[in-house]
């Protein structure tokens, strides 16, 4: 399965723009971005209305997340466990620390000198310098994919686990730590599909986790009054979608996901509202400054938002000055199927110069679409039967569809089931 997981992060870094991390500083104006598809950290000092791009050390590898305490100190992490760090705003970063792990998924301060690194094959960094020094801890959870973390205080703190490329069941864990993150002990062990992407606690009892179930994509909130001892699930508004991430200001919280979801709630996660969103593609974060002032990004799109989400922001990408953006989709159902699926897209574009592939997990092409020569700005669909282009039958597994346009790049798992 991790063969897939590296052909998705080939593909992407070779097309897409992903946005993955975001923060935003306390005083609402300075904020960063750290993308996953290329070594570039933007900045804004407007709040989010303009960005601009700094540079990274050489020798940098991509960032899977940021994360900042003001407007001078920020944290990066990402592939090969490498960390950055900035205490100007960003006119110079260095590197900290490499290594930690294949890759650094999340990073959080309490402060500017407590802070933690959730990272993959189940290693957690803790540093109690600002990050000087960073201590790789080894868990239980070998092979585990840590991909959120939350501390409330120096000791108290707690991690969560899922795989987003993967139908192996037992995926998504949830722990805590009572030590600063030196031990973990063991509070749900999922065993169907889901995975546990991030985590929010308010106090040392009441906290929020949030996910997905990677068979349908349906939402997964859970709360906990008893510090993780008990988890209670949360009904999810319709129409919200796979959680990537969390974030709370006082009793009020935001959670974004696939296909654009943004949901809301203003007690402490008891219940969830939805929120118009701009966005079609999936979002990997969001950050909020305070209650009104917050931010949100994903593939290709940025957001911002003044007034706590009652109504978010396009603020476009680097690559691409258009007041309106060209919005490419793909979305593919049923998923997983058996005998046919249908692949719908719609591009800004003409399909001169579109591609539609499926490869299989070791990235090889095993089918390629003839599509129409007429424009793509409404849906146009393709089915396709589990054959490759030969007419053979293919094998129960998981594959990838690609969708290419002369800007944008979009893969999404498909699963054959014989």
């Amino acid at each position: 399965m991790k063969y897939a997981l590296l052909f998705l992060s080939i593909v992407s870094m070779a097309f897409a723009a992903n946005y993955h991390g975001c923060t935003l500083a306390p005083d609402n104006q300075h904020g960063w971005i750290a993308c996953l598809d290329t070594v570039l950290i933007l900045h804004t000092s407007n709040g989010g209305v303009s960005w601009e791009s700094q540079d990274a050390p050489l020798g940098s590898l991509t960032f899977f997340d940021v994360t900042c305490v003001d407007e001078l100190n920020a944290w990066t992490c990402g592939i090969e466990g490498e960390i950055l760090h900035t205490k100007d705003g960003g006119l110079n970063w260095y590197q900290q620390y490499t290594g930690l792990a294949k890759y650094a998924t999340r990073i959080e301060f309490i402060d500017h000198t407590y802070g933690w690194a959730a990272a993959g094959d189940g290693f957690v960094g803790v540093t109690t310098d600002g990050g000087e020094v960073w201590e790789q801890i080894v868990t239980s959870f070998y092979g585990a994919e840590f991909y959120g973390i939350w501390f409330v205080d120096q000791l108290e703190g707690w991690i969560v686990a899922g795989w987003p490329d993967s139908i192996d069941t037992g995926q998504g864990i949830i722990a805590r730590s009572t030590d600063g993150g030196l031990h973990w002990d063991t509070l749900y062990i999922s065993h169907s599909y889901e995975d546990f992407f991030d985590v929010y606690f308010f106090d040392q009892l009441n906290g929020i986790v949030v996910g997905g179930d990677e068979i349908d994509y349906s939402p997964i909130i859970l709360k906990t009054t008893d510090g993780g001892l008990t988890l209670n699930p949360i009904t999810a508004p319709p129409n919200s979608y796979y959680l990537r991430a969390v974030d709370f200001v006082g009793n009020e919280g935001w959670a974004v996901g696939r296909f654009g979801t943004i949901i809301h709630s203003t007690d402490g996660g008891n219940t969830w509202t939805f929120q118009n969103s701009p966005a079609t593609l999936t979002l990997f974060d969001v950050d909020f400054s305070d209650n009104l002032h917050g931010l949100a990004c994903g593939y290709d799109m940025i957001l911002r938002t003044t007034d706590g989400g009652q109504n978010w922001q396009y603020v476009g990408v680097q690559e691409n000055h258009d007041s309106k953006p060209k919005i490419t989709t793909l979305d593919i159902y049923p998923n997983p199927f058996r005998k046919m699926t249908n692949i719908s897209f719609s591009t800004g574009h003409s399909a001169k110069g579109i591609e539609l592939k499926i490869y299989d997990c070791m990235g090889r092409l095993v089918k390629q679409f003839l599509l129409p020569t007429s424009y793509s700005l409404l849906p146009t669909i393709a089915t396709w039967d589990g054959t490759d282009d030969d007419g053979g039958v293919l094998p129960s597994g998981i594959y990838f569809a690609q969708l290419i346009t002369p800007e944008h790049q979009i893969t999404e798992k498909i699963i054959l089931l014989r």
